[in-house]
């Protein structure tokens, strides 16, 4: 057992009126003393709390000694020069500040960390006895006077203490039902404390307006591999600052129990969910964690697959989290196992209404993307699971693109805004570079004239060439159209007959509106900024 410096100084913060830190290290002390004109010797081990004007002269170690000061008096003469203490750890009060009060404050941090100590002594002999997750729990929520939850990645509840003390009632849905709904894991995924804690290795508080019951959450992870979440709910009482060791101590065991005993992670759909997210984290290792679940027996997806990873950051939840969502997904998209890994839902699909063409997919699909505000990347199809990363950010690169080039559409396929991907390192460089000299032509003669040359050339090959389609898309008569293309081709002087040209100048069209529209907004992000 033992208090450092930092432990006191934060918690005499508001109170110091000076603190001085030796910076060779970090003090940790095993008790105090009060300072009293018999001492002789100042030992490392030890924090002493007192009056200034009770500080021996020459006493041994005072030059190294850790130091809680009430300033009644001015610094004792030594005859040494006032350098000789910069070694001390010391924090300094105003005189008004009583002695004994601040002494046993200082006890009571020790008391406190004896008792810490005690509790993970107790999970540890549960952890050690092999009695499983419950008993952790069970034993964690007895010593934060709390109900403590472990829940999986996929938000699956493994073990709770008694939840007979759960006053919020979408965390007693939870527990009743054994997992929490995607409407809940979306809402809280948009949440700043969740999105802040998430980055955080150290236990973090949520609190939100749905509930007054405040929740401390600490991160389980199998090396650097997150595999789930333990939850202590404040309903009994209080979170406190010591319930965050205790929290991550908890987690910590958590870990050890599934790293060594796979009862809990021996489902098919978990064995899955552990599959690709390993595949997710590490591609390197992806043929190595395929064959290993061949040789297991697991059944794998195969055939044309694609990856397709679903934004839910502007998703609004009902309020109720009774199972809206994933009884939506699995309508649109059949059972596929999605996982939420960074903040989005990830799948793999063998299913082609995904992979559908714009024109094709389901309109009902289209609407309930369109009305929740879901946002759906889908990577071009493969067939070796292995590679389930690289189509992975294939989606993700799907997802961001769409945003500049399509906002109002709400899937993206990679094969759809794969040229505007090659485009992306461009994305700095003078439009110009990248735009057919026959397109430069347009464009100045458009500005001089008032004319709309440019977009007309645009439409008439984004339409085949096709007169009548052409002159509907831009409201104006075959006859208006025909001159307008005579104009272009006096301009331009370019065979639109010739595939290879029509091909180019299509292209550059493409590539020029895409580097615009990167462009706008990024200078919309820099204004509101």
């Amino acid at each position: 057992m033992s208090v450092n410096f930092e432990q006191i100084s934060r918690h005499f913060a508001k109170q110091a009126v000076h603190i001085q830190r030796n910076t060779e290290g970090i003090a940790d002390y095993t008790d105090t003393i009060l300072i009293t004109k018999s001492l002789t010797h100042f030992a490392p081990e030890f924090i002493y709390v007192g009056n200034r004007s009770r500080l021996p002269d020459h006493a041994e170690g005072m030059e190294q000694a850790s130091l809680m000061l009430i300033n009644d008096a001015a610094e004792p003469s030594t005859g040494q020069p006032r350098q000789m203490y910069n070694g001390q750890n010391r924090i300094e009060f105003g005189a008004e500040e009583d002695v004994f009060e601040m002494y046993n404050q200082v006890r009571e941090l020790f008391l406190e960390e004896a008792e810490r100590e005690q509790a993970k002594g107790r999970m540890l002999q549960a952890c050690v006895a092999g009695k499983g997750l419950d008993a952790i729990v069970s034993a964690a929520a007895e010593l934060m006077g709390n109900p403590v939850i472990m829940l999986d990645v996929s938000y699956k509840v493994l073990a709770s203490s008694d939840i007979s003390g759960v006053s919020d009632p979408i965390w007693s849905d939870n527990l009743h039902k054994g997992y929490c709904s995607y409407d809940f894991i979306a809402a809280i995924h948009q949440m700043t404390s969740v999105q802040n804690g998430m980055k955080s290795l150290e236990a973090y508080e949520v609190e939100c307006s749905g509930s007054q019951v405040t929740k401390l959450v600490a991160k389980v992870r199998i090396g650097s591999k997150p595999v789930g979440n333990v939850i202590v709910l404040g309903s009994t009482r209080p979170i406190l600052q010591k319930d965050h060791e205790l929290a991550g101590f908890t987690a910590e065991l958590v870990a050890a129990e599934l790293a060594k005993n796979s009862f809990y992670r021996n489902s098919s759909q978990a064995e899955y969910e552990e599959l690709l997210y390993g595949l997710l984290e590490n591609e390197e290792n992806g043929q190595r964690l395929v064959q290993e679940s061949l040789r297991s027996g697991k059944r794998l997806r195969t055939g044309r697959l694609s990856v397709m990873v679903l934004d839910l950051g502007r998703y609004e939840a009902s309020g109720t989290y009774n199972g809206y969502l994933r009884d939506q997904l699995h309508l649109y998209f059949g059972e596929e196992r999605l996982i939420f890994y960074h903040e989005n839902m990830v799948g793999v699909s063998e299913r082609d209404s995904v992979t559908a063409k714009p024109r094709d997919y389901d309109a009902n699909m289209r609407k309930f993307l369109v009305t929740h505000q879901i946002r759906l990347g889908v990577s071009r199809e493969f067939t070796d699971l292995a590679e389930c990363r690289k189509y992975y950010l294939q989606a993700l690169k799907a997802l961001e693109i769409g945003r500049v080039v399509w906002p109002s559409e709400p899937r993206v396929l990679y094969a759809d805004v794969q040229l505007y991907d090659l485009l992306s390192p461009h994305a700095q460089h003078d439009p110009r570079d990248v735009s057919h000299p026959a397109l430069t032509v347009l464009r100045e003669y458009d500005k001089k004239h008032h004319a709309d040359l440019y977009h007309t050339l645009y439409y008439y090959l984004k339409n085949n060439q096709q007169l009548q389609k052409t002159a509907d898309e831009l409201f104006v008569h075959r006859n208006t159209l025909r001159y307008r293309l005579r104009q272009i081709d006096e301009l331009i002087q370019i065979d639109l007959s010739q595939i290879d040209n029509m091909l180019r100048l299509y292209m550059s069209y493409q590539m020029t509106d895409y580097l615009d529209k990167l462009r706008a907004v990024g200078a919309m992000c820099n204004a509101d900024s």
